[in-house]
């Protein structure tokens, strides 16, 4: 076993500063350089590329949705609105992160600042579920329950996700106490105790709960709530399809005895379905498009969230090699178990 290296492991307890890498990131970073180079490569290179983009895209998106005329429309732009400055604030973040991993610049250790980012991180990523759940639960309720739909006004909107914002920062309060700059290394870290993994520790109990919760079952109601409006959408289609074929057989029957009165209700129809367009038409649209814009990102939540939700679930099942170990040996080490 490449990694069992009696040698290694005596140098190793008699020199305190090779103990102490192996509780620096760069020890980690040096793993993954060691041996996936060209992901990490492109790790650097990409990220940085797509956060560009994501908060070029979320500001112009921002812009959009808080325009007076967008919020008269439809609720839904407040939504859109407070998603939009989320995800913003999630890129700038996670740009953060990666100067502090992989980057190693140290853009989080200093205390306070290092249980802020945290809060706030996890706060973010709550409030974005919230919204996604908000605005599809609006959308069920306008489309199924339309009486019910009027409780989701524009008055009530902004107080609904002042609330959302709330709980979700309260949930991520805890992370105040999870995180500390770790005094060995001087690097923000989760605390001994949150890090402990042969024990259950409050840290465990509070992030299973919360994954479970937030990243798998909301994103599950979300996808149920979506096929129920696509099915309210396609048999109201139905029902629209089956009423005008009707009455075309209807007015086909009476022309045959009413000519006259025919000729006339033809004229009060283009005369309607010409103030039809007039006054309708374009609120019509806006409400598909709005639609079907908040079915798209309910999807997209849903795809990206819950394979992200099974991987983070599943990496504790994944068994360790032998510890002390040389980057150089871990390749090659045969002390761990297969993956079952």
């Amino acid at each position: 076993m490449a990694c069992n290296n009696t040698t290694y492991i005596k140098l190793l307890m008699n020199n305190t500063e090779l103990q102490y890498e192996y509780y620096e990131t760069a020890f980690y970073v040096g793993i993954l350089n060691y041996n996936i180079p060209a992901a990490m490569t492109v790790n650097k290179i990409v990220t940085p590329v797509w956060v560009f983009i994501g908060i070029f895209g979320n500001i112009i998106s921002a812009m959009i949705w808080a325009n007076p005329r967008m919020r008269t429309c439809n609720t839904a732009a407040y939504y859109l609105t407070c998603l939009s400055i989320a995800d913003l604030t999630f890129l700038i973040l996670c740009f953060i992160y990666e100067l502090q991993n992989p980057w190693l610049l140290g853009t989080l250790d200093v205390f306070g600042w290092c249980q802020i980012y945290n809060v706030l991180n996890m706060a973010v990523q709550y409030f974005c579920v919230f919204l996604v759940f908000a605005f599809t639960v609006e959308r069920f309720l306008s489309m199924c329950f339309p009486f019910k739909s009027e409780r989701f006004g524009k008055t009530r909107t902004p107080r609904i996700i002042s609330c959302l914002l709330g709980l979700a920062i309260l949930l991520g309060l805890p992370q105040l106490y999870f995180w500390e700059i770790q005094s060995l290394v001087g690097e923000c870290q989760l605390g001994s105790n949150s890090s402990n993994k042969s024990v259950v520790s409050f840290f465990s109990i509070y992030t299973w709960c919360t994954e479970i919760a937030v990243f798998g079952i909301l994103p599950l109601v979300v996808l149920v709530l979506n096929v129920a409006v696509l099915y309210k959408i396609r048999h109201a289609g139905k029902l629209d399809v089956g009423a005008s074929h009707q009455n075309g057989m209807t007015s086909y029957h009476a022309a045959a005895d009413h000519r006259a009165s025919l000729l006339v209700s033809e004229q009060d129809a283009k005369a309607t379905r010409h103030t039809g367009r007039t006054n309708g038409g374009h609120k019509a649209s806006s409400n598909k498009g709005t639609t079907v814009t908040l079915l798209w990102v309910s999807f997209f939540l849903i795809l990206t969230m819950l394979p992200n939700t099974v991987v983070y679930a599943m990496q504790a099942l994944v068994p360790y090699g032998f510890m002390p170990c040389r980057v150089q040996d871990m390749a090659g080490d045969v002390s761990s178990i297969p993956f079952p």
